[in-house]
């Protein structure tokens, strides 16, 4: 046989396999396909757009104008075809307008449909659920506002670019395997404490009762919040916020005098598992706690890993603002630097945005110089007379409160736990708070692996309806990692080899796993329009135990079952 008019063409797997499993497991494109009717006369079905978006979000996402390049080189049995979509009917524009459909469509119900199938399909516990919320940043200028009140605007940014509008973006999760259940974008400068009742009620809705265990961070701590949840027979745990009188009474009663606490927990220092000797301890103070309003059960919690952060902290704030104060003083006397009130300001908000103000001493000492000039015009000689002029200038010292910092050391790693169950224990409510940190790897996951910000499009319409879609990518990533562990512990393997050089991984993320995948392909030898012989890469022994723990056949992987 000839050679000389072969060509190879490749078709891209990597994670795609995976990521196609659990949506057809889920049933998400017939979801899709109940509520975004297609015409019947468009070259490229705008569900099918979606779904594509879907999978390149959830792998990594890129661009909307490389979307068609990346689409191309796929495997078409990916997206359920038999051969590949031509390179013009695949571009920007048509993503696009997909999600200008998939905005007009009714995506609370969507919402409430795929997260219902989903928590039935896996038997997700909803009992306890977790909220917090991020900013979104974006550039460029996108106006406008959506039909839910959705706009970009300026806030309190927590990717610390005030500069930059943004959108907030609330989710929430399980305590079983933190994968999300309910999300809600708000426009940029909506603040946190405003956004737990409507998200709570949804909750109550979806899960098809009020007590399940809500756990937010100190924001949810207001007195409308917390009242609508427990009249209505919901449960809270949180954080008392340090604006509160009890917080203040509690910590000057540890200043004075020493009180009684109890070890109640003991566990391995979060990323330090490996190491069997490295453990945090927490223990609860002796005492019945209520608040002063509405009379809230709560708890006062002192942790040893917290007491060395809070150290360390201070300590590092201590040492900026003296180098700021410092910095001061190279500039007095100078510029808008002349009045000791000026002075004070420029000092009063230095020690406030370093959180310092009970720990220095600050003086303004104002320094009088004098120097002689010349009484009159002319070249000076033996008959000039001089005057002396003397000016008033400012100095400036600080020193440290040496017995504020000592107080403050007896203060350190303790904390104000509020339940509003006073049926759980302080070790109940402390387990469940200390799961709050698994809700912010997803926003990490959200931001550092999805690549959701910045922003970078220009109708605010579509903003709101690829959040949706970051919502979906998230849950798949959870339930992959979700799958994983569960049977990595069933089977009692307590690693995998995913990180570089083989080295072990104790708790495989799905985006370990995607990368071990990356490159995967097959490719076809053609003859003209003929396939002569079709190869693909070998699957290595991590890859087979990863497909394993995933309940995913080999076969299932190359797609086979799709031909």
């Amino acid at each position: 046989m000839s050679r000389e008019n072969e060509r190879i063409e490749r078709f891209y797997l990597g994670e795609m396999p995976l990521i196609k499993k659990l949506v057809e497991q889920m049933g998400w494109k017939e979801i899709f396909s109940r509520h975004l009717k297609a015409h019947g006369n468009e070259r490229v079905p705008p569900v099918d757009a979606l779904m594509m978006l879907l999978y390149n979000i959830t792998g990594g996402r890129q661009p909307l104008y490389e979307l068609g390049e990346w689409v191309w080189r796929l495997d078409p049995k990916v997206y359920g075809y038999q051969s590949r979509w031509k390179r013009d009917s695949i571009n920007d524009d048509r993503f696009g307008r997909a999600l200008d459909k998939l905005y007009w469509a009714d995506r609370a119900t969507m919402m409430t449909e795929i997260v219902v199938g989903m928590v039935k399909m896996h038997q997700l516990n909803l009992e306890q659920m977790h909220n917090d919320s991020t900013t979104v940043k974006a550039y460029g200028k996108i106006s406008g506002t959506t039909r839910t009140g959705l706009k970009l605007t300026r806030g309190y940014s927590k990717d610390h670019r005030p500069d930059l509008k943004q959108l907030l973006y609330a989710l929430t999760v399980s305590s079983d395997g933190a994968v999300p259940v309910h999300y809600k974008t708000y426009a940029g400068n909506t603040t946190d404490d405003t956004t737990h009742i409507e998200t709570w009620n949804t909750l109550t809705g979806i899960i098809g009762h009020p007590s399940f265990l809500y756990v937010a961070d100190c924001k949810v701590c207001t007195d409308k919040q917390l009242s609508h949840i427990v009249s209505r027979g919901g449960r809270v745990i949180t954080i008392i916020p340090e604006t509160w009188q009890e917080t203040k009474i509690f910590k000057d009663e540890i200043k004075n005098k020493k009180k009684i606490r109890k070890i109640i927990w003991r566990r391995k220092i979060p990323g330090k598992e490996e190491l069997n000797h490295q453990f945090e301890y927490f223990s609860s103070y002796q005492g019945q706690y209520r608040t002063a309003k509405r009379g809230y059960p709560y708890c006062w919690i002192y942790s040893s890993e917290k007491k060395k952060r809070d150290r360390e902290n201070r300590i590092t704030a201590l040492k900026h603002t003296e180098k700021d104060l410092a910095g001061i003083c190279g500039r007095l006397n100078t510029g808008k630097l002349k009045t000791p009130e000026a002075i004070l300001d420029q000092v009063n908000q230095i020690l406030k945005a370093r959180g310092t103000e009970r720990f220095f001493h600050v003086k303004i000492d104002p320094v009088q110089e004098k120097y002689s000039v010349q009484a009159g015009p002319g070249r000076p000689g033996s008959e000039t007379r001089f005057k002396t002029i003397i000016k008033e200038i400012y100095a400036l010292s600080s020193t440290r409160r040496q017995k504020e910092l000592q107080e403050e050391l007896k203060v350190d790693g303790i904390f104000p736990l509020l339940m509003t169950d006073p049926g759980l224990t302080a070790k109940e409510a402390l387990v469940a708070y200390k799961y709050q940190p698994r809700l912010e790897k997803r926003f990490n996951l959200l931001k550092s692996i999805l690549n959701v910000a910045p922003l970078l499009f220009k109708k605010i319409e579509r903003v709101e309806a690829i959040m949706f879609l970051f919502f979906l990518a998230l849950m798949i990533q959870a339930l992959i990692e979700r799958k994983v562990r569960m049977n990595m512990k069933a089977q009692k393997i307590k690693s995998l080899p995913l990180y570089p050089e083989h080295r072990l991984l104790f708790h495989p993320t799905t985006a370990k796993i995607f990368d071990r995948f990356e490159g995967v392909s097959y490719y076809h030898i053609k003859q003209g329009d003929k396939v002569v012989k079709t190869l693909r890469d070998e699957l290595s022994d991590i890859h087979r135990e990863i497909l394993e723990v995933f309940d995913m056949s080999e076969n299932e992987y190359w797609l086979k079952n799709h031909a």
